[in-house]
């Protein structure tokens, strides 16, 4: 089975589009790495916001049978 037109025209349009200017500053990344390992440890992201921080929820769930 061969790679089909669309997904040739995908390719060349679409993907060669993403990171043309490059990945950005190395300090940049270093942070974004950084802030990635401080968001994925549940303990240290709770002491990000107070315990008594206003939460607002203004979605009603809808349940269906």
């Amino acid at each position: 089975m061969g790679v089909s037109k669309l997904d040739i025209l995908y390719r060349r349009l679409l993907l060669t589009k993403l990171f043309i200017r490059g990945w950005g500053r190395p300090e940049d990344l270093k942070r974004l790495f950084e802030f990635r390992k401080m968001i994925g440890n549940r303990e240290r992201c709770q002491n990000l916001v107070s315990s008594d921080y206003p939460v607002h929820i203004d979605k009603i769930p809808v349940y269906r049978a």
